[in-house]
């Protein structure tokens, strides 16, 4: 599912960012080389980090 269509980024490459250390939405559209344009994904993103995170904490916590 794309959730950036300005950009064309992918909840799949959002938790890709994540895994890679990003931890912000600036830090996810830097590690896909770009800059937010119209903003309406940012709510979406930060959705992503927030599971994502709460995902690989819940693993590293099992492990």
């Amino acid at each position: 599912m794309y959730v950036c269509i300005c950009n064309g980024i992918r909840e799949k490459e959002v938790k890709q960012a994540v895994n890679n250390g990003a931890a912000t939405v600036a830090r996810v559209f830097k590690a896909h080389g770009c800059k937010p344009e119209c903003a309406k994904c940012v709510n979406c993103i930060r959705n992503v980090i927030d599971a994502e995170t709460v995902e690989n904490t819940t693993l590293l916590a099992a492990e």
